[in-house]
């Protein structure tokens, strides 16, 4: 795609990929299962390295499942660092909030936390995929400066990831690899026009 990503048309294209709903439909099954949603995490890293080489949001096949499964192995790495580790200290300071008596502060804090963690993974995954070096997630001024420099941009994907998953939750694997589709397929190329503009540096 080529200027400024519009997150509508965005995501309109993307569901209108040929076979999305198949593709969608094994992503979803395999991501119900302990380990073996590995291989559904390796879809969606490749779906991002993909995009980010390519500008393309085609769907890659669901083909070469030993390399699928490393590329797993390395969104999770991602994942944890950016989302499941800010979010572990995000309930420790809301049981914390609550101890203290101030359960509104406790439950806006918890929210924002849904709301600000999406960006800040995508930044963290297009980061470490620019050099596929694990040492690149060590930069965390760098990666938080990516989420804050797009995060306005990046409000209502993470809104629409928030939604889908409330939505979808009594089949939480659709929810989680769908709501994961949707918001790589956009933060990738709104990162990638800024890469290949020059006007930013990562």
């Amino acid at each position: 795609m080529k200027g400024t990503p519009i997150f509508e048309e965005v995501f309109v294209n993307l569901i209108r990929q040929p076979g999305i709903w198949l593709k969608l439909l094994i992503g979803g099954l395999l991501s119900f299962i302990p380990v073996v949603n590995i291989f559904a995490l390796g879809y969606l890293f490749r779906f991002s390295r993909k995009v980010r080489r390519t500008g393309d949001i085609q769907l890659p096949e669901w083909t070469d499942w030993k390399a699928m499964f490393f590329d797993g192995l390395r969104f999770l790495v991602v994942w944890i660092a950016y989302w499941m580790l800010p979010l572990f200290l995000v309930s420790l300071l809301s049981s914390l909030l609550f101890s203290l008596e101030v359960g509104m502060f406790a439950y806006l804090v918890f929210s924002a936390a849904f709301l600000v963690l999406p960006v800040l993974f995508a930044s963290a995954l297009y980061r470490f995929q620019m050099r596929s070096d694990f040492r690149d997630l060590l930069d965390i001024n760098l990666i938080f400066k990516m989420a804050y420099l797009e995060f306005p941009k990046f409000l209502i994907p993470s809104i629409v990831f928030v939604g889908m998953f409330a939505l979808l939750l009594p089949i939480y694997g659709v929810a989680i690899f769908a709501g994961f589709l949707t918001i790589i397929a956009f933060t990738t190329l709104s990162y990638r026009r800024l890469e290949y503009s020059e006007s930013v540096s990562f």
